[in-house]
């Protein structure tokens, strides 16, 4: 998984962590720890719940695609259905519900990656110049 090499602290978040005598690095561990779309939705007054309303507002307020939208919306919709189906598992058939969202986001990433090398002639090499 990707590390992150450099974030900006703000004065503010600095403080906090001086304050109550918190490392930036344990407090953002934590933060990524608890993102967890399923628990959330399973269980949604987890009192570490925090990180995951975080998130669910940086994608109302800060996504650009509307398409990224309808297909959470799809993906509410499949969830609704498995749950009225069978409550007895739900923390891992949502967790599954979400892997194949994931798979095939990832699987479309590939095919227009694959899409725009073959705008090529004879496997021409892209390059930058």
């Amino acid at each position: 998984m990707e590390t992150l090499n450099k974030i900006e602290l703000t004065k503010e978040f600095t403080q906090f962590c001086d304050i109550f005598g918190f490392t930036a690095s344990e407090v953002l561990q934590e933060f990524v720890n608890n993102v967890d779309i399923a628990k959330y939705l399973c269980y949604p007054l987890d009192p570490y719940r925090w990180a995951n309303l975080f998130m669910m507002e940086y994608l109302i307020a800060l996504t650009k695609s509307e398409d990224i939208l309808m297909k959470y919306g799809e993906f509410g919709e499949k969830w609704a259905a498995v749950m009225q189906k069978d409550k007895s598992d739900a923390l891992n058939n949502t967790r599954a519900l979400l892997d194949d969202w994931h798979k095939a986001v990832l699987e479309n990433r590939i095919h227009e990656i694959m899409k725009d090398d073959s705008d090529t002639e004879d496997g021409e090499l892209i390059t930058e110049e």
